[in-house]
């Protein structure tokens, strides 16, 4: 009892700069809520008794990555992309610390976790039609502003990272992967062979097709015209529900091309459009493209209806291969406009694959 007098005392003194308890431009930090790659979110609050959520990323961490300088340059291309959208659907930056010993991201607070934290919640299968559709037209609103106005592809599009408020409206949110339309990611290297599929030459600054250009009426969204394959007329002989194929077939070869060894973001490679998945070369590298969002647009509202992925393997290169063929199951009673846009998202063929206006203008009958 005696020694314990003289033993140290924990105190506001002796927390490190982002522990709970620390005081950072006025706030002062809570309780952890959050994960990321190299970053923690906690809660924060203000003197008067705001609420906020402060995404931390120490310097120690990042120099323990890989690439240090290109997770520093990561984040401060996340940071630049940020300030610069705002939007009733994308989560706001109210604004940045930077220290020595890290740098501190101000946005909202959303009690309510991601989509992906509402759709697991309670061990629901699936959200009901209602609340998927609502959720969804706000992603795709938010979508839409970054595509037509702020010029952004988001590039990691995934129930994750859309978050949702006390009030229950979606903000769309983690931009270490987004890039201007157009621009090449220079973060990864090109190979020398040029991929066959996919490679359709498209000017993706001018994909602004519209509802009434593609002519929803008559479009076959993917399915075949003819003689069924092999595989699935026996399928229909004995009764097995048919799997939607996207339009696009593969080369004359049958055989789709080598999957890269490229690098996602854990809990992003089911999201991730056909052509990422082909290997980039000097005359088609990998560039941003919005329909590359729109693919994910489609997994997401699958996910939301059904309560599980389009495509999913535990082994990642028979993902990849699933993902490349494009066949998936259609799911039974979603109503006719969800099925529209799965069909025009979750397309292989980027040219058919639909815009987020199109998606916008059908989605209001999702639910």
């Amino acid at each position: 009892m005696f020694l314990s007098a003289f033993s140290p005392t924990v105190s506001e003194h002796s927390l490190a700069p982002d522990d709970e308890g620390a005081t950072v431009a006025g706030y002062t930090l809570g309780p952890v809520v959050g994960r990321g790659g190299f970053s923690i979110i906690r809660r924060a609050s203000s003197s008067q008794g705001g609420a906020v959520a402060v995404k931390i990323v120490r310097r120690s961490d990042l120099d323990k990555q890989p690439d240090p300088a290109l997770a520093r340059k990561s984040l401060e291309r996340e940071a630049e992309v940020w300030s610069s959208l705002n939007h009733e659907h994308i989560l706001p930056l109210f604004t940045v610390t930077h220290t020595p010993y890290a740098d501190f991201f101000f946005t909202s607070y959303c009690p309510a976790g991601s989509l992906f934290d509402i759709l697991k919640r309670d061990g629901r299968p699936a959200l009901p039609q209602d609340d998927a559709g609502m959720m969804f037209r706000q992603v795709v609103r938010g979508l839409r502003y970054m595509h037509e106005v702020a010029g952004y592809v988001h590039g990691d599009l995934k129930l994750e990272n859309v978050l949702v408020d006390e009030m229950g409206v979606c903000k769309i949110g983690d931009f270490g992967m987004s890039r201007k339309i157009g621009e090449i990611d220079d973060d990864v290297e090109s190979d020398d062979e040029e991929a066959e599929f996919g490679r359709e030459k498209v000017n993706i600054l001018h994909r602004s097709r519209t509802i009434s250009q593609a002519n929803l009426t008559h479009r076959s969204f993917g399915r075949q015209v003819g003689k069924l394959p092999h595989a699935l007329s026996l399928m229909r002989r004995h009764g097995v529900p048919a799997r939607h194929r996207t339009s696009s077939p593969f080369p004359a070869s049958g055989t789709p091309p080598a999957v890269p060894n490229r690098g996602f973001a854990p809990g992003s490679l089911p999201y991730a459009a056909p052509e990422l998945l082909l290997s980039p070369n000097n005359a088609a590298p990998y560039a941003a493209d919005p329909a590359q969002d729109i693919w994910a647009l489609g997994v997401m509202l699958y996910t939301l209806l059904t309560g599980k992925l389009p495509f999913s393997d535990s082994f990642e290169p028979r993902l990849q291969m699933k993902i490349l063929h494009g066949v998936f199951e259609m799911p039974q009673g979603i109503g006719r406009s969800a099925e529209q846009v799965l069909r025009g998202c979750i397309e292989r063929s980027v040219p058919n694959r639909w815009t987020v206006a199109m998606v916008d203008e059908i989605a209001w009958g999702i639910g």
